[in-house]
């Protein structure tokens, strides 16, 4: 299961005339490759806050009022694992608010949030990501 902190607004047009989303942004599009090249294609992604907004950070009364809807969403799940998308949604989102629940069970880890950009290069992103994948199916 990967985690990131919340949707964007960001509605990318629909080009295929089929109704869906199909075209994705180079962010989402590198996060689906990394996840075809390190075999967990098909886990389940989702928000600690579902309500798109503009791309920032969650305030803690938005993280607390979706919190027994992600909750919820890992009861059914059942992860193994669970991969928080950024560093700082980890430390300062995760951690904080949702790790209390998490049962002992589930390894919880972090890999830096696919569309970073500035701070960490596309090598430095996917090395971590694949590092994250090794442990986690080692354990």
């Amino acid at each position: 299961m990967f985690i990131a902190e919340m949707p964007s607004m960001g509605t990318l047009k629909d080009i295929s005339g089929l109704g869906g989303n199909f075209n994705m942004s180079a962010p989402d599009k590198f996060l689906q490759k990394m996840m075809i090249t390190y075999g967990v294609t098909g886990s389940y992604v989702t928000d600690i806050v579902k309500r798109g907004d503009i791309p920032r950070r969650s305030t803690k009364e938005e993280i607390r009022q979706w919190l027994p809807f992600l909750l919820k969403e890992i009861e059914i799940i059942q992860p193994k694992a669970i991969i928080v998308l950024g560093k700082r949604t980890y430390d300062k989102s995760f951690k904080l608010f949702v790790g209390p629940y998490i049962s002992k069970k589930i390894t919880v880890d972090w890999a830096f949030h696919y569309s970073q950009q500035g701070a960490k290069t596309n090598v430095e992103v996917e090395q971590r990501f694949s590092e994250v994948i090794k442990k986690m199916k080692t354990n």
